[in-house]
């Protein structure tokens, strides 16, 4: 085979690392159920999360881990801790994230599990490098979602676990002013009882997608808030699917909305569809999607259905008016569920 020129191996070389540069490097703890979050500065910050086998909980196992990747690093910065949290939010404010509720485990690694949701809520300040406490919020809350929208935060579905205690599926939603530095939580009825939801803005608009109802059942509503007066109404359901939108991510880019689960599908919202328009290298759910360069969203954590969690991967976003992926047959449902 004819030996490539010194200059042609070079460009190579340079092209080969540009492109790795915004691909985020293996997540120093491998974790579903987590949060995550990115800043406009390219910036990528993920938070808690679960360590182990799927449906196993333990103290050891449930992180209260900060970290945080900068694009081009080799590395992921451990940051500082905070309380373990599984199925928490992460969202990107001002000069820091905040973190949203989640559920601990109180007992030891082959004790009987005592899974508690939490009710607290804390901003990392950047610039100190310490986590600043928030008003509690009204109950104990994990398995939700939450996005910020304008100067408002807020917290949709999701349950209340405490111990032996049935879990209690919240009917309400949250909104935090942040403009307001004495700011409190306020409460506001919401049409449906789910957890396991993904949730995303787009303009003036609020999507809650999918996840599971409170009759155990997997769903793929997908329900909308017009936060300019407060209602909710119907949006276009994901495609039907044997797991629906249970465990989904959603990310939005440029104003268009995408939403990811464990088919590795990536559907986008165009008019009253969801259109299939790229696919995961490694399909998984519990994970987080993340807006990176124009055109490229940033896939990390969960776990595939064997229960390996993957590696961090770029999806690159194909134009708006691209033709959709062929239809596929729909895989099996994954064994068990998540808290």
């Amino acid at each position: 085979m004819k030996a490539l020129p010194l200059i042609s191996l070079f460009l190579l070389s340079l092209s080969s690392a540009l492109s790795a540069s915004d691909t985020p490097p293996e997540m120093p703890l491998s974790v579903a159920s987590f949060g995550a979050a990115g800043m406009s500065d390219g910036s990528l910050y993920f938070y808690g999360g679960h360590s182990g086998k799927r449906h196993k909980y333990n103290r050891d196992e449930v992180n209260g881990d900060l970290f945080r990747w900068k694009q081009g690093a080799d590395k992921w910065e451990a940051l500082a801790k905070d309380e373990p949290a599984q199925g928490p939010s992460l969202v990107a404010v001002k000069d820091g994230v905040i973190r949203i509720g989640g559920m601990t485990a109180r007992n030891a690694k082959g004790e009987k599990q005592d899974l508690w949701s939490s009710e607290t809520a804390a901003r990392y300040d950047i610039a100190s490098g310490k986590w600043v406490p928030l008003p509690k919020l009204p109950q104990r809350r994990s398995s939700h979602d939450s996005i910020v929208s304008g100067d408002t935060l807020y917290v949709i579905g999701g349950w209340r676990m405490e111990g032996d205690a049935d879990s209690v599926w919240h009917d309400t939603y949250l909104t935090l002013d942040l403009t307001k530095t004495d700011a409190i939580w306020e409460s506001h009825p919401q049409p449906f009882k789910r957890r396991a939801i993904a949730v995303q803005t787009v303009g003036t608009k609020v999507y809650a997608i999918g996840g599971m109802t409170d009759d155990n059942e997997l769903s793929s509503a997908v329900s909308v808030l017009d936060t300019t007066t407060g209602s909710w109404s119907d949006g276009p359901a994901l495609p039907a699917d044997k797991i629906g939108g249970f465990g989904f991510a959603a990310v939005s880019q440029a104003g268009r909305l995408f939403a990811n689960g464990l088919t590795g599908r990536l559907l986008e919202l165009r008019g009253d569809a969801w259109v299939a328009v790229a696919k995961l290298t490694h399909p998984r759910y519990f994970h987080r999607l993340l807006s990176g360069e124009a055109g490229k969203i940033i896939a990390i954590g969960g776990e595939n259905r064997e229960g390996v969690k993957p590696e961090p991967e770029v999806i690159v976003l194909p134009a708006a008016d691209s033709a959709a992926l062929p239809d596929e047959p729909a895989p099996a449902k994954p064994a068990g569920k998540h808290p």
